[in-house]
């Protein structure tokens, strides 16, 4: 039976990894995961005789990659986000490492346009734009009804939450707070002295039906490096839920929102508040742009359009 071990960093993420094992053992592979805490020597020795090593993410030094190379068959480089820079910014460090990533995996995967952007620096073969995509089945989709207060909602990790701040002026000067409520869902909350910012604690078990309790979803980005890396995780959960996003308009979110018709771009806390009061006050229009976003994710971000695709480049390699 063929071997594909995926090796990624502490904390695997199912978006890019677990979700395509099935797809992979349909394939007949045997599939294993390894994180990063395990120690160097042990990883080489469970590597080593497989088909395909999965590297999601981590960044090895010559001598570390030379011996993974040695040890096992194709490699097969993915990555979401800016790793090259590290998200402080230019790190000569991070970009030496991740040139020898690309130069030296089989097939590079790369979630957004920006990122094959780089990684075409270095090789122009065998590089393939994988965006991160979810399991449209799983979500339940929104019906927008009339209701007061509209709730605005974030979903996120503590790691992300610093976006947030950007729009905390916004949220301090709403006109309304009867009209208007800023629901926060994340590890940990946000620090601040807004009375209509109310938080509930994430879990998987209760995701899907956190997001149906937002009727407007959220996802502030800056315009950095780090932020033009990321693969609009937050709009797909949004968009495959029903629901209208504002966004600014950085990285994958330009690729993703089609301003006016699943979702709104907006570079500026005046056009954020406009758009937050439109959409609070037109139930018809969150439900026409909700719609086209879960059209949207069902045709370009769904596990059911690439988890076959992704199957078809490992088994081609």
């Amino acid at each position: 039976m063929k071997r594909i071990v995926f090796f990624t960093h502490q904390n695997p993420q199912g978006y890019r990894i677990q979700q395509y094992f099935s797809f992979l053992v349909d394939a007949g592979f045997h599939v294993e995961l390894l994180t990063s805490h395990m120690n160097f020597l042990k990883v080489v020795d469970r590597i080593r005789g497989a088909n395909v090593l999965y590297i999601q993410r981590l960044l090895f030094n010559p001598l570390k990659l030379s011996i993974i190379k040695a040890a096992a068959g194709k490699i097969v480089y993915d990555f979401d986000d800016a790793v090259m820079y590290g998200s402080k910014g230019e790190s000569a460090t991070r970009a030496r490492k991740f040139k020898n990533m690309v130069k030296n995996a089989d097939a590079v995967f790369c979630g957004n346009n920006f990122l094959l952007k780089e990684a075409r620096q270095y090789r122009d073969d065998n590089i393939f734009y994988v965006p991160t995509v979810v399991d449209t089945d799983e979500y339940p989709v929104k019906d927008h009804i009339e209701r007061r207060p509209v709730t605005v909602g974030w979903i996120g990790s503590r790691s992300t939450l610093r976006y947030l701040v950007d729009l905390e002026e916004l949220v301090l000067r709403a006109p309304d707070q009867r009209e208007v409520m800023f629901k926060i869902v994340a590890d940990r909350s946000l620090n601040t002295d807004a009375q209509n910012v109310v938080f509930e604690k994430w879990t998987a078990e209760k995701e899907k039906s956190l997001l149906l309790g937002f009727d407007i979803g959220v996802m502030p980005l800056r315009d950095d490096v780090w932020s033009r890396g990321k693969c609009g995780l937050k709009l797909i959960q949004y968009m495959a839920s029903g629901l209208p996003s504002i966004t600014h308009p950085v990285g994958a979110a330009q690729e993703i929102i089609t301003d006016g018709v699943n979702g709104m771009l907006r570079s500026d806390m005046d056009g954020w508040r406009d758009a937050i009061e439109n959409l609070s006050r037109d139930v018809a229009g969150r439900s026409r742009m909700g719609r086209a976003a879960r059209d949207v994710v069902e045709e370009r971000y769904s596990l059911k359009v690439w988890g076959p695709k992704v199957r078809e480049i490992i088994e081609s390699i």
